[in-house]
């Protein structure tokens, strides 16, 4: 007889190798989570570190969290203001950091003349 297969989940990981929780990924909050995650990692682009993970887990985290709070405040439930104002600057002061680390790896944008030279052929 073979051992019985490992209870241990498989670990699952987004495509730049930052790890989601083992929970159920069926649920909508996962899904979100997830998606928020790939979006904050794609703004990033290249090689992470393990703080650009932390802070794209984090900052996913936060979002979400915010979301909920405010479709509880649209649904007409109780909601404790100083909570939602704390996540929501967390959440903030978190998408400005990956913002600002986000725009070195772009680009640099077309100038004018390089604008107009390049409508014209």
């Amino acid at each position: 007889m073979s051992p019985p297969a490992a209870s241990r989940p498989c670990q699952r990981r987004t495509v730049s190798g930052i790890e989601l929780p083992r929970t159920d990924g069926r649920k909508i909050h996962a899904r979100r989570y997830r998606r928020l995650i790939e979006t904050f990692e794609a703004e990033l682009s290249g090689q992470l570190s393990e703080a650009d993970k932390a802070l794209c887990r984090q900052a996913a985290a936060l979002t979400l969290r915010a979301e909920q709070v405010q479709c509880d405040v649209v649904n007409g439930l109780a909601v404790d203001a100083d909570a939602l104002v704390r996540i929501s600057s967390e959440a903030r002061r978190i998408l400005g950091l990956l913002r600002s680390k986000g725009m070195k790896h772009r680009p640099p944008a077309p100038t004018m003349r390089e604008r107009l030279l390049g409508g014209a052929a």
